[in-house]
């Protein structure tokens, strides 16, 4: 298939459902571990509303839904992403009030804590506890190149589709902006399915893993405070190579960044119980697909059993560490950050 054929087949998509759940016997699992219930998340999340960078924490569900459709040379994507059992934080300087992007009636607390923090005393801690919050957006998708594009802004290649016209490859550019990335490890598993709850996913399977990059987040207002830092950072997306939709991934990328997600990362609890908990490495962890939707009509929650190819692949075990070490990294950054709220 030509560039253009392969990318108007992944057109006929008309919705893709992704979800990172919440499984309780997981969450007794990480407190009998000595972590504290607001360090269990299904998604940690760095949100950019109007010039403010909020912190958000879902500990019940995670979903994240894209809507495409054809649109000349492009693909128009809407994101809806739907959390439960949020808390959301930011800290600014006092007398700047948080811009609000969820709906009032979902607050179930909120409070206000003077910072700890010697060189920012003059800022506030903002808390708010909510029952459930929607994130939205759009961006295109353009045909030729699988790249995001918003307002004449390139973020990089699109992490729902990898081309099989076009595959992406080791040592390709893989995202500009904000964050510049590139290919540093493909891996094809043409033999091992991967599981999730009643859902399985059929080889083969492509593993797509950037090279390390490091970012720091900082909330503007004059000295700009540091939200968040991270060091080594990889991008790790998990592709069906049948028709190149993504399968899975435990962080964001270019088409959330898009939309004002500027860090991600989700952990599906039920997986990492079975991975962590049961030592069962064939599941599918972070952000699952769950559904899609064809033109047709026809709507899918299981992926089919296709023909293997003649090519075998080793698909390396190291993968999952590699996955299970994004997540924990995460974590000890979500640890930070509540360590650095509460003073110590």
């Amino acid at each position: 298939m030509s560039s253009l054929a392969s990318a108007s087949e992944l057109g006929s998509y008309t919705s893709l459902t992704y979800t990172s759940e919440r499984y309780d016997p997981y969450v007794h699992y990480r407190l009998s571990q000595g972590d504290k219930p607001e360090w269990i998340t299904t998604s940690l999340i760095i949100y950019n509303y109007s010039g403010v960078l909020y912190v958000i924490k879902a500990h019940n569900d995670t979903v994240m839904r894209f809507e495409l459709a054809q649109k000349g040379d492009y693909i128009s994507s809407h994101v809806t992403v739907l959390l439960n059992n949020v808390t959301v934080m930011t800290f600014l300087p006092r007398g700047t009030a948080p811009p609000v992007f969820w709906n009032e009636s979902e607050v179930l607390s909120e409070k206000v804590e003077k910072s700890h923090n010697p060189d920012f005393k003059d800022w506030n801690w903002y808390v708010f506890k909510l029952g459930e919050v929607t994130i939205r957006g759009a961006y295109l998708i353009r045909k030729s190149d699988l790249q995001v594009v918003k307002d004449g802004k390139v973020y990089g290649h699109t992490m729902l589709f990898d081309d099989p016209g076009n595959p992406l490859e080791k040592g390709d550019s893989f995202s500009e902006y904000p964050f510049a990335t590139s290919i540093d490890r493909v891996t094809i598993d043409n033999d091992k399915p991967r599981r999730w709850k009643n859902v399985t996913y059929y080889p083969p399977l492509k593993t797509v893993v950037t090279g390390q990059y490091s970012f720091n987040l900082t909330q503007p207002f004059g000295r700009g405070y540091p939200l968040m830092d991270v060091q080594m950072a990889t991008l790790i997306y998990t592709f069906d190579a049948s028709d190149g939709k993504l399968v899975f991934t435990p962080n964001g990328g270019p088409d959330l960044w898009a939309v004002g997600i500027l860090d991600a990362s989700f952990a599906d609890e039920y997986a990492l119980y079975q991975v962590e908990v049961k030592h069962d490495d064939s599941y599918a962890v972070g952000l699952v697909l769950k559904a899609f939707r064809l033109k047709e009509g026809k709507h899918e929650t299981v992926a089919f059993e296709k023909r293997g190819t003649e090519t075998s692949y080793v698909f390396y075990a190291s993968l999952v560490v590699l996955v299970l070490t994004v997540v924990l990294t995460r974590r000890n950054v979500l640890r930070r950050t509540a360590d650095r709220h509460s003073g110590r």
